[in-house]
């Protein structure tokens, strides 16, 4: 059987910038809530899936759209992670047939980007940055956007120029 929960005064700030809830704050419902919240999206507040993609050749990672359900319609995000790189790349699927690629790499010192479905932001969970869904700064500590890629559909093909994070 569980030992009985104990309430103990809790300080918002308590928690460190990664975390959603400060643990201190949460009941026994709230922890089961919590909990599956994070089945739900997984570690970290990201709903955005990640593959792993082929390796980048002569500058340029190139990939079927097929293979990407979630960019088949405006709206649809995918971080795909081209082998023997260090950081996923952020596409989303614009209108039409435009797409944006970013940098998953933070711009304050490099820790991974996620998608906070509730925020609707790019999150920085090392230091609380946040970013636009067009890369641009919406919180510090960062000063610079995510680096953005040029790209361009050819046919059924998404081609992504590459240059080295």
């Amino acid at each position: 059987m569980l030992a009985p929960m104990t309430r103990r005064p809790c300080d918002p700030e308590d928690g460190d910038a990664s975390t959603l809830v400060p643990a201190c704050a949460l009941t026994r419902r709230g922890f089961v809530g919590a909990s599956a919240g994070v089945l739900l999206v997984g570690c970290g507040p990201s709903s955005m899936p990640t593959r792993k993609v082929e390796a980048i050749k002569d500058g340029v990672l190139e990939f079927e759209l097929s293979k990407h359900p979630e960019l088949v319609v405006a709206g649809g995000m995918v971080a795909l992670h081209p082998e023997g790189t260090r950081k996923p790349l952020i596409v989303m699927r614009l209108e039409g047939d435009r797409f944006r690629v970013l940098s998953s790499k933070c711009s304050h010192l490099g820790c991974t980007v996620r998608w906070d479905n509730e925020e609707q932001t790019l999150r920085c969970p090392c230091h609380g940055s946040r970013f636009g869904d067009d890369g641009k700064v919406q919180r510090g500590p960062a000063k610079q956007p995510l680096r953005e890629y040029p790209n361009q559909l050819a046919g059924t093909t998404l081609q992504i120029a590459v240059r080295d994070d």
